[in-house]
């Protein structure tokens, strides 16, 4: 079973958090003390608590009663070495201070933000984005698709003879194996699905005025000489709602949330002191 480590959980912002921390209250009757660390109790809900804190896949480690023993001692153990660095002077020291207090901003920040914001977000309702799906339907066009293969060959003299061999009943799949310079020839020339802008225009001009089973004559591009057999095409169409559902309800959900929170900082712009002065970024320092 994999062992706790102290430098393994205890993170930078963990660390920030537990100075932010205060004395631990005193224990109720009916919590009982799992560790004393100075004149500090740490009671069993209180550790619990800290267990809870843990990433999913240490929590369902700690059902283990050894290793709940392991993290109680660590756990011990950062008290024991927080309260060292506080009676050293370290809150005082300007680097730590300067860390705590830009902690303590993304906490207030996080906070109001979940307050002000979050709290005010209403998801989008299925008629919402139903109506955004048909209001919208261009941005859910699929392109039309090729699904093909190529035998790729350096000269055009090289490309004939392949294709003189083809044109004799050689199996495609075989003479791709053998002879193109691409690496797709360790699947046979396949190139899977593509759509127009993937591939480079003599190619794709070719490849997309195909018909499938149809095999094409050499054709030249920067990369050299092509040899094209289209095995498949699938015609421009739009997606079914019911496979950009979810992309359409996060795009609904994050507008929403950019008005929102424009519109509240806005608003607290209007009651508070804010000004800019850009210039001073034009001036040569």
């Amino acid at each position: 079973m994999k062992k706790f480590s102290l430098s393994g959980w205890l993170t930078p912002a963990l660390l920030l958090l537990i100075l932010l921390a205060t004395a631990l209250p005193a224990a109720a009757a009916a919590d009982p003390v799992v560790a004393e660390v100075d004149n500090q109790k740490i009671t069993l809900s209180e550790f619990k608590q800290e267990l809870q804190k843990l990433p999913p896949n240490l929590r369902q480690m700690a059902a283990d009663k050894k290793v709940q023993k392991e993290f109680l001692d660590q756990l011990a153990t950062t008290r024991l070495l927080y309260d060292e660095g506080v009676e050293q002077g370290l809150l005082k020291d300007p680097a730590v201070k300067r860390q705590i207090e830009d902690m303590t901003r993304k906490i207030v920040l996080s906070a109001l933000l979940q307050k002000e914001i979050e709290s005010r977000i209403k998801p989008p309702t299925e008629q919402e984005i139903e109506a955004y799906y048909k209001a919208h339907s261009d941005e859910f066009r699929q392109a039309k698709q090729v699904h093909a293969s190529h035998i790729l060959l350096k000269d055009k003299a090289s490309a004939d003879k392949i294709e003189a061999r083809l044109k004799k009943g050689e199996d495609f799949a075989t003479l791709a194996k053998e002879n193109s310079s691409c690496p797709s020839a360790a699947q046979g020339g396949d190139l899977g699905f593509f759509t127009r802008d993937r591939m480079v225009k003599e190619f794709a001009d070719v490849a997309f005025a195909m018909k499938p089973g149809e095999i094409s004559a050499p054709v030249k591009t920067k990369f050299g000489y092509h040899i094209i057999k289209v095995d498949e095409v699938k015609e421009a169409s739009a997606k079914p709602f019911a496979q950009v559902k979810a992309s359409i309800r996060n795009k609904l959900l994050q507008e929403e949330k950019g008005r929102i929170f424009k519109e509240y900082v806005d608003s607290i712009k209007k009651k508070r002191k804010f000004i800019l002065h850009p210039e001073v970024l034009d001036q040569k320092n």
